[in-house]
């Protein structure tokens, strides 16, 4: 039965070689007419378990289910027979796709259910010092946020060296090159922030239970955007602060908060320069920015570190050979020019002399705060017009940005290294 088996997986075709093969073996002493028997008797049971039957196993569930009632149906429309209902946090298998519906296994249940009330199962960790989340599978796509080394995401999709993913709660493309198992992640390159420890609640009402599980009792429910105090997350579970007691909620329904969000949570303030009044004020000091002309200006900071357009992004890297990072960039241009600096965003940003964003000029090193963690997190070097350079992210290499959209939201001052 052992051989059967296995021959039967490899399918139809190499069963039925086989049997031939025996029912054609030389006659061996009046054997003849028993091998041909159980040649044939073969095909009879290949015909018999290949035809349809209950639904079996079909393997590792891939999916989660979203909604506290999902019907399971005998076809893929609202018009076919409900079969059962599939609970909340459900794991079942995804079969196959139609127009919206979705084939699953369920426990013995095989239907149709509709696809947008499934999440996947497929969880990943950033295995890059960060990683850029864009709209759309493109480099030069609007970055929406970014998760630094060990973020842990639900990949929904790939397509071309690209993940479709779920972060916290935003859905965007991330490149799947710096995507791993979240068991290749060293929890000591794990980098501390304090933005991950404030975080709110993403749905209308979150249930909170004494435990990890949805078996666990039912303490209380929190209403949307209530602010959480995190203490340790265990698989899909986050256990929160709930006056002393032990207290779990669904983590895929907490996001991060913003800067803003977890300074008033913590009732403190910031140990960083206070960024502009708002956007508009940097906007409109805009007109008082260095015109296009001044890219040829004799800047010797500019000018060193234009020499170094198309190196790439390498995590840690200090050098054209290696590569750079943001700040293993600025680090070796400065030192080129005999400066010594840090290798570091925040460490460098102690340097030098502040200058006011309309003062800026070619060669000042500009900062950006919580972009991948809370605090200054990014530097480039300012070229005028409204642009600078910079190693922006893995995958990509120094190059000139606009100061715009992103980077302009997260904007936090500039240094003069050299006068």
């Amino acid at each position: 039965m052992g051989l059967i088996y296995s021959i039967r997986r490899d399918g139809l075709t190499n069963l039925l070689i086989f049997s031939y093969g025996w029912c054609k073996m030389p006659k061996i002493r009046g054997y003849g007419l028993l091998t041909k028997a159980i040649g044939f008797s073969l095909v009879g049971l290949l015909l018999f378990v290949t035809m349809p039957g209950p639904a079996m196993a079909a393997g590792t569930p891939t999916h989660w289910v979203t909604v506290d009632s999902l019907r399971l149906r005998d076809g893929p429309g609202t018009s076919h027979e409900v079969l059962t209902s599939l609970f909340q946090d459900q794991e079942v298998t995804v079969l196959g796709k139609q127009e919206g519906w979705a084939n699953v296994q369920a426990g013995d249940w095989e239907g149709w259910v509709s696809a947008e009330y499934l999440r996947a199962k497929v969880r990943k960790a950033v295995d890059a010092e960060f990683l850029r989340l864009r709209a759309f599978p493109e480099l030069n796509a609007e970055i929406l946020t970014q998760a630094s080394y060990g973020s842990i995401l639900s990949v929904l999709d790939e397509k071309d060296g690209w993940s479709r993913v779920l972060l916290h709660d935003q859905v965007g493309w991330m490149k799947s090159e710096y995507l791993t198992d979240p068991a290749n992640i060293d929890p000591a390159g794990v980098p501390p922030t304090e933005s991950t420890l404030i975080k709110f609640v993403t749905v209308d009402a979150l249930n909170v239970r004494t435990g990890p599980g949805t078996d666990s009792d039912l303490l209380e429910i929190l209403p949307g955007g209530t602010l959480v105090t995190v203490l340790e997350e265990k698989e899909s579970w986050s256990r929160i602060e709930l006056s002393g007691e032990e207290a779990w909620v669904y983590r895929e329904y907490l996001s991060d908060t913003n800067a803003d969000a977890v300074v008033a949570a913590l009732g403190g303030e910031p140990q960083i320069n206070q960024l502009p009044e708002d956007i508009s004020t940097l906007l409109a000091s805009s007109e008082r920015l260095p015109s296009g002309s001044d890219k040829s200006s004799n800047s010797v900071v500019l000018k060193t570190a234009e020499k170094y357009l198309g190196v790439p992004y390498v995590w840690g890297g200090a050098s054209p050979e290696e590569g750079f990072d943001c700040s293993g960039y600025v680090m070796y241009l400065f030192g080129e020019l005999g400066v010594s600096l840090p290798h570091g965003a925040e460490a460098i940003s102690q340097y030098g002399a502040p200058v006011e964003f309309p003062d800026l000029q070619p060669g000042d090193v500009i900062f950006f705060q919580n972009t991948y963690r809370y605090g200054v997190s990014h530097l480039g070097i300012w070229a005028g017009n409204n642009t600078f350079i910079h190693a922006p992210e893995p995958g990509a290499d120094v190059s000139y940005e606009e100061l715009a959209g992103f980077y302009l939201d997260h904007y936090w001052g500039a240094r003069r290294i050299l006068p």
